[in-house]
């Protein structure tokens, strides 16, 4: 006897509703390309599924674009959660149907891929990516409205693609409204921006990173068994950023000599073996402690049973970047109280103040938002001594490690 799952109903909050009115009427406006802009856990695939739902009953064809192979499946599970049927545009996968009215696209493979229909809406995830075939599909179909969703709309040009913003809530709000946990800080010890060279996009080297990191990979290992121990009673479920692929195994070495089994995952293993170590992480019971990254998982990765985030990859520019990766511990879950944030990195030092602004106010115009990823921040002295405040009311934030 087979047996199908019952859908959920998508059931909004008030603000995401608020959002969805919000985007229509910038649409009765004239704006056909605009940001739906909202910190993590504020639900923005849940209001992008309401507008598909919106558009399937209008029998719209409409794309949902991923940025990356290994949020494909993610996106689907959450669209067959809620009914939404749909077809998967991503290399050969086994659910190509390009004649549903709903399409969960992977940027790569559609910018090579021909569809059956014109879209009426294009939904892109993580559109601070601007990648260009994503862009170039935009352009393609002028009348199509396109919405971009993005926790960070930072990056520069996104002003020059983009009719306007629309700000869902603040993360302040949601952490008050207990949608997301505020991680406890810790600074540790890090690589002087000395230690660093720049490369020709005005970041960091992740080769003079890694040089550099791996002479503090002791107090990486130290520090995490310190903070565990004491705010958990024993080790819980990480993630660590790492700048290199080297840098990630000399991290991995270094836990199991402690006796932990963490695994690393980079944008050089093949889908599958990303795919199946991410699966195993998931598990409650999971026999991987932690994951180790390079290149991937600072966007759209989800495992809210994570508890500690472990930063080793310096930024002197992307604000972006720290924003997205801190974001992958604040997803609350059952039982979860409390996240840990270890700063190995200099990184909080650096955005600490524009962190707390973008958590307190929201990103704000796209115009000035996109600037934030423009500016090389330098290392806080005030921040090392533990002392980030947030507004006049009182002060919260890193503690020195």
């Amino acid at each position: 006897m087979l047996t199908f799952a019952v859908a959920q109903q998508i059931n909004l909050r008030p603000y995401q509703a608020d959002a969805i009115q919000a985007l229509r009427d910038g649409i009765r406006a004239g704006k056909r390309r605009l940001i739906l802009c909202a910190g993590t856990g504020a639900g923005k695939t849940l209001t992008a599924a309401q507008l598909l739902k919106d558009a399937v009953r209008k029998e719209s064809y409409s794309l949902f674009i991923v940025d990356r192979v290994s949020l494909v499946d993610q996106t689907s599970a959450v669209f067959d959660s809620y009914g939404i049927r749909h077809g998967v545009v991503q290399g050969d996968h086994p659910r190509w149907e390009p004649h549903e009215h709903v399409q969960v696209c992977s940027a790569q493979t559609l910018a090579r891929r021909s569809l059956p229909r014109k879209p009426s809406l294009i939904v892109v995830d993580e559109a601070h990516c601007q990648f260009k075939a994503t862009l170039a599909l935009l352009e393609q179909y002028p009348d199509a409205v396109g919405i971009g969703l993005t926790a960070t709309p930072f990056t520069a040009g996104m002003a020059e693609h983009w009719d306007g913003i629309v700000n869902v809530r603040s993360t302040r709000n949601l952490i008050s409204d207990g949608h997301l946990i505020e991680p406890t800080i810790y600074v540790g010890r890090a690589p002087e921006d000395a230690e660093l060279s720049i490369n020709g996009m005005g970041e960091f080297s992740d080769e003079s990173a890694a040089g550099a990191g791996v002479k503090i990979i002791g107090d990486v290992v130290t520090e995490w068994l310190a903070k565990v121990n004491e705010h958990f009673g024993g080790p819980v479920k990480t993630i660590v950023f790492t700048p290199t692929v080297e840098h990630g195994r000399e991290i991995c070495a270094a836990f199991a000599a402690a006796g932990q089994n963490f695994q690393q995952i980079s944008y050089l293993d093949k889908d599958e073996d990303k795919a199946e170590r991410i699966a195993e992480f998931r598990r409650p019971d999971s026999i991987i402690m932690g994951l180790v990254s390079c290149g991937v998982l600072t966007k759209g990765f989800d495992v809210p049973d994570c508890l500690v985030g472990i930063s080793c990859k310096p930024y002197r520019k992307s604000l972006s970047s720290h924003m997205q990766e801190i974001g992958r511990i604040m997803r609350p879950a059952p039982g979860k109280t409390k996240a840990l944030w270890l700063c190995h990195s200099g990184n909080v030092e650096r955005f600490a103040a524009d962190t707390f602004d973008v958590w307190e106010n929201g990103a704000g115009e796209l115009s000035a938002a996109t600037k934030r990823d423009a500016t090389a921040r330098k290392r806080d002295a005030t921040t090392r001594r533990g002392a980030i405040c947030r507004n006049e009311a009182g002060c919260d934030g890193a503690q020195a490690g």
